[in-house]
């Protein structure tokens, strides 16, 4: 019985080791490059930073800069209404505002090797981040 009881506990901190594993892993943590918007390439240089110690993602979307907090519990995200400065950019602000609804959509995001794809609550993909060296 108590040969049992050991294997078992054994068994039990080896899983929730690789748990804890696996979490931290997709932390979203540091610099990446929008690489996809809404289902579509994306091919301007626009970089966003993530800081998980105040929850904050910060960065410029082709005219203004912006902030928002972000909240993460495993896969799922949420992204309070951005913040942003208001200058008028001619040809970039339906790409702005694209940009700062999709966050504002995201429900949960997937990572695959240095990418991260946000997806809306009807998993449609909203953007895809690549993480920048």
């Amino acid at each position: 019985m108590r040969a049992l009881l050991f294997i078992l506990a054994v068994i039990f901190s080896v899983s929730c080791a690789n748990t804890a594993d696996t979490v931290s892993d997709e932390v979203l943590d540091g610099e990446y490059q929008l690489t996809g918007l809404r289902g579509n390439s994306f091919s301007e240089e626009i970089v966003f930073s993530f800081n998980p110690i105040g929850n904050i993602i910060s960065g410029n979307t082709g005219c203004n800069q912006f902030s928002a907090n972000f909240y993460q519990e495993g896969r799922d995200v949420n992204f309070t209404t951005p913040i942003s400065t208001r200058k008028y950019c001619e040809g970039k602000m339906k790409t702005e505002q694209r940009i700062l609804e999709s966050f504002e959509e995201a429900t949960k995001f997937i990572r695959t090797g240095d990418e991260f794809t946000f997806f809306s609550e009807g998993n449609r993909p909203l953007i895809t981040l690549t993480k920048s060296n």
